[in-house]
C-alpha cells in the first residue's frame, strides 16, 4: 500500500499473506473482501466503496492497472 493507504492498515506497506482454502478460486472481488476483514485496521470507507475499491484508488496486479484488464 503507498501514497497514503498504508495508514488505513496500521502503517504497513507490505503485508506477507497466506490465503485460506475455499471452493471457488479467489478473484479480485474476493480478495478485497479477505483485505478488509483481516487486513484493514481503520476507516474502510476510505479503502471500499460497495464491493470495489473507492474511486481514486488504484489497483496493480503485475504492475497493471486491473481496471484496463
Amino acid at each position: 500500500f503507498r501514497g497514503g493507504a498504508e495508514l488505513l492498515f496500521d502503517g504497513v506497506k507490505k503485508h506477507q499473506v497466506t490465503l485460506p482454502s475455499q471452493p471457488e478460486p479467489w478473484d479480485i472481488r474476493n480478495l478485497l473482501q479477505w483485505i478488509k476483514q483481516n487486513l484493514l485496521k481503520e476507516r474502510p470507507e476510505l479503502f471500499m466503496q460497495g464491493e470495489s475499491v473507492r474511486p481514486g484508488i488504484l489497483v496493480l496486479i503485475n504492475d497493471a492497472d486491473w481496471e484496463l484488464m
